[in-house]
């Protein structure tokens, strides 16, 4: 009789276990990294973004170069400039070496909000060597998707009328164009400078 009490006692903990883990694996809040199934076979890869204003532009045109890719909006109030600032710093730890090989690449999936000028100076903002894109909805989710990314709108009663939540999380591209790590929201720049000098040695 003691043996089947302990015996459940011992499936009752593991099964609580498993729904706590369930539980805080479900438990995300606004700028937490959330990854989304992957279109396609591969991760990542090319893409071509196309402002309502201006002309196309691909991740190919930065063949040759690291990229930093992060996905976000202009008008977020805190994860964005926080991850964009830690990724600008990475990006000024690096020599000037190093730097001419690399390129900062804002990706806003709020184009309703974000284009043309206002964009490309919030990007550079954080880094001269950062350029603002964004895209029509569709193209945005589809790279969005090529990234496992995650975004969606959120209406608010405040004055912005509605925010993004959106994956915090930054993608290093190597010069061929494909994909070689990423790091989660919250990661210092010491370990994303790491990142990218570990992709300039490829």
């Amino acid at each position: 009789m003691k043996q089947i009490i302990f015996i459940l006692s011992v499936l009752a903990f593991i099964g609580g276990l498993v729904v706590a883990q369930q539980f805080l694996s479900n438990k995300q809040t606004a700028g937490e990294s959330k990854m989304t199934p992957i279109a396609g076979k591969s991760f990542g890869g090319d893409f071509t973004l196309t402002p309502k204003d201006g002309k196309p532009v691909s991740l190919s045109d930065y063949r040759g170069k690291i990229v930093v890719l992060y996905f976000g909006y202009a008008s977020c109030p805190d994860v964005c400039p926080t991850s964009l600032a830690v990724i600008g710093s990475a990006m000024r730890s690096l020599s000037d070496t190093e730097l001419e090989d690399v390129q900062g690449l804002f990706v806003s999936v709020d184009p309703e909000r974000d284009n043309g000028e206002k964009l490309q100076q919030y990007a550079a903002y954080f880094h001269e060597k950062f350029d603002g894109i964004t895209g029509t909805p569709e193209e945005i989710q589809k790279v969005a998707r090529q990234y496992g990314s995650y975004f969606a709108k959120v209406d608010t009663e405040s004055a912005m009328s509605y925010l993004m939540d959106h994956t915090s999380t930054t993608f290093i591209i190597g010069r061929d164009g494909k994909f070689v790590s990423s790091q989660p929201h919250g990661a210092n720049a010491a370990a994303i400078a790491e990142a990218i000098r570990e992709a300039l040695k490829g």
